[in-house]
């Protein structure tokens, strides 16, 4: 592949905001919030709650978000979504019972979801539009329907939401028998069309207390999940500082713990260490994929060792510092975290006054736990599902905390404000894909459309290493020669994510990037 074989033209703008995300009718959303006068965050939470309604299986009105704020200056902040286990949940009670880990999906997955709060509280702090008026597009969207593209076909007629129905018949009530869905079957949400009205009515705190809680509560109750009214009533977003660490003269900032995001930071900060220099081999001008995964191996045994709720696991001051990541490249490995199925949904805004977002939601997997409330149209998620029930000191379920998230929103700023915003799906390899984006436009030179599309390299545990068929044929004679055993996933594989990028260059020309792996749309607001 070269820099001419884009599959798409990057969009641009000199003088109007942009709103990249994984629909055409989130982007559309959020960039009509732009038009009307709005900013960077009525955008975001416009498309963010379309999102939840347009790819309902890949996040939702019950599930978690964890995001970044940039405002003109180059300021970031974090905006923490997730939720914590329930107050009644006991590990050594399910040990004790059997359970030698946590079932893959069902009531005990579950967490408070945390994504009507983050809408809200982030809408409060950064927007300048009320709840209601931003909810207008999604709750459009749920009445009126959503027509089902190539992607959403391929899901609803595909394995995994057959062997989802199998085990939680429910599913079918709301979305529809598998293999029934047509290329532009219209779904409408009824039961989320109500809820997000009652959100635009009473504000987003009666999705955690009051007649609305009540009701979602009393059925996800009765379906066995130990969430109580005072977890829900409990909840808070949490505003934090994110992680910063100097890359090729500026800053990259990624979401701390309980994030991953500590595994992009890393991968950045120990380049100079690991992956300095050009490969000579002349099969890639940018990434030799032996000196990549010795560097994604010690980013990820930092995220491994301490990536959990911050009141758990004290985190090194000086571990993005160049001593620091020095150590870290000989450390151990922590312990990995189970590998999920990667949906997840995500979305990049920028303003015309140079605010941006960089916002990701998810049920985890796909339709999260599988539980239901159809009333209201929720599908709870099942991040629980990541902690195990054998006490580890970083991985182990704890009741009353949040568990280690894969969500990993990215900023990168420059002396005078945004350089880029952006985010990928992808469980493990969402701060992999996003590392090698980064380089491709940076280093290599590439649009950031380009850097979206040229071919990913991906590692989650063991010896099998994923490449796409574009990379080049030598690096399999390379990383056999290693040890690793190659295994080739397809030319467009969305197990590489589905990137939404926006890049801002010092002129203030914006150039929008949106996956062709994945159904992602940039548009100019």
């Amino acid at each position: 592949m070269t820099p001419a074989q884009a599959h798409r033209p990057v969009v641009m703008t000199s003088h109007r905001g942009m709103v990249v995300a994984g629909h055409h009718l989130a982007a559309e959303a959020g960039t009509q919030m732009l038009r009307e006068g709005g900013n960077a965050m009525d955008a975001a939470i416009a498309a963010a709650a379309t999102l939840a309604i347009a790819v309902p299986y890949m996040n939702g009105i019950a599930g978690d978000a964890i995001s970044l704020w940039c405002d003109a200056s180059g300021t970031v902040e974090t905006i923490n979504g997730s939720g914590r286990l329930p107050g009644a949940f006991d590990a050594q009670a399910l040990a004790d019972a059997g359970h030698a880990a946590l079932p893959a999906t069902g009531p005990l997955t579950v967490t408070v979801p945390g994504v009507v709060a983050a809408w809200g509280e982030a809408l409060e702090r950064y927007g300048t539009r009320d709840l209601s008026h931003v909810l207008t597009a999604a709750i459009d969207a749920a009445e009126t329907g959503v027509p089902a593209d190539a992607t959403n076909t391929a899901f609803f007629n595909g394995p995994v939401y057959a062997g989802l129905c199998r085990d939680h018949p429910e599913l079918t009530e709301m979305f529809g028998r598998p293999g029934d869905c047509r290329l532009g079957q219209v779904l409408r949400q009824p039961g989320a069309a109500r809820t997000l009205r009652q959100l635009a009515r009473d504000g987003w705190r009666a999705f955690y207390s009051g007649p609305l809680a009540d009701a979602w509560l009393a059925q996800a109750s009765a379906s066995g999940v130990l969430l109580s009214a005072d977890d829900l009533a409990g909840h808070r977003t949490e505003f934090q500082a994110p992680l910063s660490v100097a890359w090729r003269g500026m800053t990259l900032h990624a979401a701390p713990p309980n994030s991953q995001g500590l595994a992009l930071a890393a991968l950045a900060g120990l380049e100079p260490h690991l992956a300095a220099g050009t490969p000579t081999d002349g099969h890639d001008p940018v990434v030799d994929p032996l000196a990549y995964l010795a560097q994604k191996r010690a980013a990820f045994a930092a995220r491994d060792r301490w990536c959990a709720d911050p009141a758990r696991v004290d985190l090194p001051a000086d571990l993005l510092d160049p001593p620091g990541l020095q150590r870290l490249a000989a450390e151990t490995p922590g312990r990995p975290p189970v590998s999920g199925g990667g949906d997840t949904a995500t979305l990049v805004v920028v303003d015309r006054d140079g605010n941006a977002v960089s916002w990701v939601q998810s049920l985890f997997e796909e339709f999260g736990s599988g539980v239901t409330c159809p009333e209201q149209g929720l599908v709870l998620h099942n991040r629980a599902r990541l902690e195990t029930l054998d006490g580890d000191p970083v991985r182990g379920a704890r009741a009353g905390m949040r568990p280690f998230h894969t969500l990993c929103p990215a900023i990168v700023t420059r002396a005078g404000g945004l350089a880029m915003t952006l985010a990928t799906p992808g469980d493990h390899g969402q701060p992999q894909s996003l590392y090698q984006i980064l380089r491709r436009h940076y280093q290599q030179g590439l649009d950031v459309q380009q850097a979206i599309e040229w071919p990913r390299i991906r590692h989650d545990t063991g010896d099998t290493v994923l490449l796409e068929d574009r990379c080049p044929p030598a690096w399999d004679d390379a990383l056999g020669a290693a040890g690793w055993q190659v295994r080739r996933v397809g030319a467009w594989s969305r197990l590489m994510g589905g990137a939404n990028a926006i890049a801002r260059r010092e002129d203030g020309l914006l150039m929008g990037g949106a996956d062709p792996r994945r159904s992602c749309y940039a548009i100019v607001g």
